[in-house]
């Protein structure tokens, strides 16, 4: 919007027209309430019925100091409509995007701190399953060895006295 741009009465935004219209008509009819009261206030006398007929009779007046009336607070509005659509342009809707922009960055922050501690863990649970497969694979050559010595001494007829071969634990079986 340049410096010299302006807003018409008559440019209103779409979700404003209902509210707008509306707005007319209920201050006609207060306007013209407010020349029925003025009128009874000012004749105390006259009946009610009487009241309207002068009311009715001064609707060309009402209407000729209504309408303008009405349409200068709906000026009022539609300015106030404008200012809050600016505002919220210019101040609220850039704050909004900073705060989303920030959550989307704090959330990126967490999903790969949260990755990182998931990949520790995982390398850890890769680390010791690795490593007991390491030691079953020794302790499985530790036995097959030991078990080719045992047999080579049965074969020859020599007593076999050597143990079983242990784990770094101490235990004959791994888990």
């Amino acid at each position: 919007m340049t410096g010299q741009s302006r807003e018409s009465i008559w440019a209103i935004p779409p979700r404003w027209r209902l509210p707008y219209i509306a707005l007319y008509w209920v201050q006609w009819f207060l306007a013209m309430y407010g020349v029925v009261e003025f009128l009874s206030w000012l004749h105390p006398s006259y009946s009610r019925g009487e009241v309207m007929e002068a009311a009715l009779a001064h609707i060309p007046a009402v209407t000729a100091l209504g309408i303008p009336a009405t349409f200068t607070l709906m000026e009022v509005v539609q300015r106030l409509m404008v200012t809050y659509d600016y505002l919220m342009n210019k101040y609220v809707r850039p704050l909004q995007e900073k705060q989303r922009a920030e959550g989307r960055e704090q959330g990126l922050a967490e999903g790969r701190a949260e990755g990182r501690v998931e990949g520790r863990v995982e390398g850890r649970v890769e680390g010791r399953v690795e490593g007991r497969a390491e030691a079953e694979a020794e302790f499985r050559q530790l036995v097959g060895e030991w078990n080719q010595r045992r047999l080579a001494a049965a074969a020859r007829n020599e007593p076999f006295d050597e143990p079983l071969p242990l784990l770094e634990n101490g235990d004959t079986q791994n888990g």
